[in-house]
């Protein structure tokens, strides 16, 4: 059997994949430049390596391995350009490619994509939406840590925009059933979460499972865009960036036609969230 190397494996839907590739006692490497508390067994390998040093990518990586990549884009896009030679390679993106405010990451993901299609090694892209409920990931903490500290949340246009986040298990999901299914090779794969709500409603569901009062706040656009640079000097707030602030006002729901078509249900975002925040 040959043998799946995860980039990324020490958090996030990487370490969740290597898990449940150890356990099922399938040959599995994981890279990542610290392995953090992730434990071994059977034919589970982790190798600590910065993934930025290409030449060390190239010694841990052998032709007949099939690569997951799990981590930022630009890494394996420096490391496509070496022109390696692999089995298969499952690459995890964003929907965030199809934003219409692009930022950097955007950049960065199209020149991936662009990378990956221009090559010859038999792939399937993966965008999910936001991704939430992994070791590593903080984007249900960092509305609860807002929550817990100020007396109400502010959002554009009382938070009406659309928003499908996935459960990192539902996305493991995807990948492993892309891993099975060869069919899935030359294919970009959306994975939303089960069904699209509104920022208001997960930012409140987010607020209810912190245990607060905080409320959520309807504020003008303008008003948050000008408050938004300040956020990197309040002690305990999370950093909020103008590109952030745009994206608020733009709908992200995605059709689920591709997840679905992978035997994969997605979990609605009220359970998958209790499962999130009890583990």
């Amino acid at each position: 059997m040959s043998r799946i190397v995860i980039l990324g494996a020490s958090s996030g839907p990487g370490r969740l994949l290597f898990e449940q590739l150890r356990d099922s006692g399938t040959p599995v490497i994981g890279l990542a430049r610290s392995r953090r508390d992730v434990s071994l067994s059977g034919q589970a390998e982790f190798i600590e390596v910065d993934a930025e040093q290409l030449s060390q990518l190239q010694t841990f990586i052998d032709a007949d391995d099939t690569l997951v990549h799990c981590s930022s884009p630009e890494l394996l896009t420096n490391y496509l350009k070496t022109e390696p030679q692999l089995k298969r390679l499952i690459a995890i993106g964003s929907t965030r490619i199809y934003t219409r405010f692009p930022d950097n990451k955007c950049n960065r993901l199209a020149d991936m994509a662009h990378v990956i299609w221009m090559g010859n090694i038999p792939t399937t892209l993966i965008h999910p939406t936001m991704i939430y409920g992994a070791p590593g990931l903080n984007n249900i903490e960092r509305v609860i840590r807002i929550a817990r500290l100020s007396p109400f949340i502010p959002l554009p246009e009382n938070g009406r925009s659309l928003i499908q986040p996935i459960l990192a298990a539902d996305l493991v999901k995807a990948i492993l059933a892309c891993l099975s299914d060869l069919s899935t090779i030359g294919k970009t794969i959306a994975v939303p979460g089960k069904e699209a709500v509104t920022y208001r409603r997960f930012v409140e569901l987010c607020i209810e499972h912190s245990g607060s009062r905080c409320r959520v706040l309807s504020v003008p656009y303008f008003l948050i865009a000008l408050l938004a640079p300040f956020t990197h000097i309040l002690p305990g707030v999370p950093n909020i960036t103008q590109d952030e602030v745009r994206r608020l006002l733009e709908d992200k729901n995605f059709e689920t036609e591709d997840l679905e078509s992978l035997g994969v249900e997605p979990t609605s975002i009220e359970d998958g969230l209790e499962r999130a925040l009890e583990g």
